[in-house]
Parts: structure tokens; sequence; C-alpha cells
């Protein structure tokens, strides 16, 4: 319990600088990406005080250049990621290490659409080595927010909806709980294979904000971060966003017909179902 308390500590203090490393580090720009019925990025009328310098960026939270999601692709309403540098590792008596990626992003639908729900998934191995150690180990986080900017395609004051997979709010890791107790050398010896599921019901929080109509304009702020700590001089653990094929980092917007496309449909079935009662 020591050992995990102190691990516990360890991300609290590296949350921490991540924060100020965020607010000190130049962004890293992406260029906008079209979907089928959402764009990625763009020049909203909203100035975000998060994202004042691009409206697609990472923010590396070692304050190095280097991108950890590296620039994404677009296929059907999701963003793909496939990183090659978004790996902790550590080794020997006391090691850590971090990996801490900002994403931002604003998101708006093509006319006719709305913004109900956003779902992240990514994937990754672990690998811990040397001697039985709860002080050896490895965890991730998801936490961030959505922040609603239009509704039905007119500004409103922005609605900020949080989220935080890691503390089990929206969502979860396999196996254990990474985030939370992590995987540790005492059960997961070797290489585990971990992945991580977050979902953001945005339509819900607009409902229970007492907000009528839909999103059609959100801003994505995510704070994905890595984690790696070994407590002994035989011990080592690594933990990465990997996968045997396809992309590592999915975000998934699932956009529904909006309400004036729901009326135009009606419209024109009320119009031919009159002209069928003259014929």
């Amino acid at each position: 319990m020591r050992k995990f308390c102190a691990a516990v500590a360890l991300c609290s203090i590296a949350v921490l600088a991540a924060s100020q490393a965020f607010a000190a580090t130049n962004s890293i720009p992406y260029a906008d990406l079209v979907g089928t019925n959402v764009t990625f990025g763009g020049s909203p009328s909203y100035v975000s005080i998060a994202n004042p310098n691009g409206w697609m960026q990472e923010t590396n939270g070692d304050g190095s250049p280097t991108a950890l999601f590296d620039a994404p692709t677009v296929s059907g309403n999701s963003l793909l990621f496939s990183p090659s540098n978004y790996v902790a590792q550590a080794s020997g008596a006391g090691g850590n290490d971090s990996a801490l990626g900002l994403f931002q992003t604003v998101i708006t639908a093509t006319p006719l659409f709305t913004i109900d729900q956003l779902n992240l998934t990514e994937f990754g191995d672990a690998t811990l080595l040397g001697a039985a150690s709860s002080g050896t180990g490895v965890f991730a986080s998801l936490a961030g927010f959505v922040r609603v900017l239009e509704v039905n395609g007119l500004p409103i004051t922005p609605l900020t909806i949080g989220f935080n997979a890691g503390g089990l709010q929206n969502g979860s890791f396999t196996p254990g709980t990474l985030g939370t107790t992590g995987l540790d050398r005492n059960t997961n010896g070797g290489t585990t294979l971990w992945s991580g599921q977050l979902s953001v019901d945005i339509a819900a929080a607009l409902a229970l904000a007492g907000i009528s109509g839909n999103a059609t304009k959100v801003e994505l702020a995510l704070d994905n971060d890595l984690y790696a700590y070994s407590e002994f001089a035989s011990n080592s653990a690594k933990i990465q966003k990997k996968a045997v094929t396809g992309p590592t980092i999915i975000i998934d917007v699932i956009p529904e017909p909006g309400t004036a496309a729901l009326l135009c449909v009606g419209l024109v079935a009320m119009t031919l179902r009159a002209r069928g009662r003259r014929a």
C-alpha cells in the first residue's frame, strides 16, 4: 500500500508538472481535416483561452518539440493516430518517466448535422521485468473536456463537459484500472496488452443543462498521459501506445441528422403525400 500511495503521489506531481509545461511550451499545429459530416480544425469565431495558437494541435508536456500524437488522418467522422514516440519507460532503483501529451481541436458539424457523442479508444502494451514489486509498474490516464460552442448553428455561452477515464468517470481501461491502481510487477510480469475507452454523451449533457437543441460546434481538449516507475536495480517498466495493425488512438465523432434535416424530410414527405392524394 505504501508503494502504491507513492505511485499516486508521483502521478499527482507529474500532472501538476504537465500543466505547467503545457502553459509554457509551444504547440505543434496540424492541418485541418474534413470528415464525412464533421470538420476538425478551422477558424471559429470563439477564441479559446485553452487553445489560443491553433485549432488542431498538440503540446508535449516535457517541453521538447517532439510530437507524441503525430499528425492525424481522417476516416469517415474519426481522427486516427499512429504515434511512434508515445512511450514512458523507467529502470533501476527509483526510476520514473512520463509521456504527457495534450491534444486540442475544434470539431464543427457540416450543415444539417449535429454532434451528439464523442468516443475515444486507444491501444498499447506494457512490459514489466525484474523482481516482483508493487513499486514497479505503469499506468495511463485520459482526462480533459468537451466545450460546446454552438447549438443548432448558433453561438451559446460555452458549456464545458469534463471527463476523466483514469478516475473511471466516462471511461475505463482494460486490463486493470489504469490511471488508478495501474499494472505492477507483482501481478503483471512480462508484456501485457492494454486498451482504454472513453465516451462523452454531448446530447445528454445539453439536456441535463436545460439547453434545447444539439451541438454543432465543440472544442476538445484531451490530456493523454503515460507513466512508468521502477523500485529495484533489477526492475524495468515500459508502457507505450502501440497497435499490431491499424491506428493506435481513435477519436470517433457521432453526428446525427439535425432538426433542420428532419424537418426538411418531413416537409418532403408531406408534399409527396398531398400530391398522391390529388392524383
